[in-house]
């Protein structure tokens, strides 16, 4: 089995943490080989995607990977499957990327890049009204002000398009940076941000649920540092094993059919207290978090069920 793996640079891996690095772990424990491919390295030639392919070892190590020969372009199609795990911006590269990738025929790719290309993380919520807390997308501060009224008073903004809490930000009605922070956001009135109601709960911490076929297979709690209201492992969260309460359940049963028409087979859902928050399709992460609390091995898990769910 011959594996690709677009991603950001190797040296950014983080072996206790990356969900990208545990996937090719399993993957070579099945005798799978790994290639690595930059993203920045795709090219379409006539109808078919290319990319310069390197083959490597992943090893819980420092360095954690070995190259294994010498980087040369070759036809994606020639690959089993192809794993998209480029963290966000969701910028105009990325765009173009799930395009190419579109164009394979025979090589299975993960997720399925027209459903990525239109499932960005923040925007995906808009496909399912009433399981997301009260939501505005705009760039409007006047609109945005209205809308922190109507919901008590207290937000939060965020970027579309970034990951790992980078960019959230907590707003009271009495926030005297309130016009300067929306400015900072939408870059003086040029971007979207998506504004949500304040879930108090956060201070107990947000659910990351695992989603592997559509089905909740592991979940963390990642709770929020003293003076922080993000508990993004990437800021600091600390993180426990969670169970998946009745609640939970009812949250997948209604994104189930829809994130498996879409072809979305690998998906990290982001609980606060009743509510979905976030929907994260591009690079989910909180396999390894979840194996090391205890939990499941999710990398086992992604390969077992990958042939059944591809049919």
């Amino acid at each position: 089995m011959k594996i690709a793996l677009i991603m950001d640079p190797l040296s950014k891996i983080h072996i206790n943490k990356d969900t990208s690095f545990a996937l090719a772990l399993e993957a070579q424990h099945r005798g799978f080989q790994i290639y690595y491919v930059r993203p920045e390295s795709v090219s379409v030639k006539e109808t078919t995607p290319h990319a310069i392919c390197r083959p490597v070892f992943f090893k819980r190590a420092d360095p954690c990977f070995e190259v294994l020969g010498e980087e040369q372009r070759e036809s994606l199609e020639d690959f089993d499957y192809i794993l998209i795990r480029r963290d966000p911006p969701f910028d105009e590269q990325y765009f173009m990327l799930t395009h190419f990738l579109s164009l394979l025929k025979k090589a299975k790719v993960l997720n399925r890049p027209a459903s990525l290309r239109e499932a960005p993380e923040k925007l995906y919520s808009l496909q399912f009204p009433g399981i997301f807390p009260p939501s505005l997308i705009s760039m409007d501060p006047d609109e945005i002000r209205e809308f922190m009224a109507v919901q008590g008073g207290e937000i939060i903004i965020k970027p579309l398009n970034r990951c790992g809490g980078s960019g959230i930000v907590y707003l009271h009605q009495d926030d005297k940076n309130f016009c300067s922070l929306v400015e900072l956001l939408t870059q003086d009135g040029k971007d979207f941000i998506l504004a949500q109601r304040y879930l108090p709960e956060v201070r107990e911490g947000d659910k990351r649920i695992i989603l592997i076929g559509g089905e909740a297979k592991g979940a963390i709690w990642r709770i929020p540092a003293e003076n922080e209201h993000r508990g993004n492992i990437h800021v600091g969260g600390q993180v426990k094993l969670a169970e998946i309460n009745p609640r939970d359940q009812w949250l997948v049963d209604q994104l189930t059919p829809r994130l498996i028409k879409d072809g979305l087979y690998f998906v990290g859902l982001d609980v606060i207290g009743d509510w979905v928050t976030e929907i994260n399709v591009t690079s989910p992460t909180g396999i390894q978090e979840i194996h090391q609390q205890g939990g499941p091995d999710l990398a086992q898990t992604f390969w077992d069920h990958l042939p059944q769910f591809l049919g």
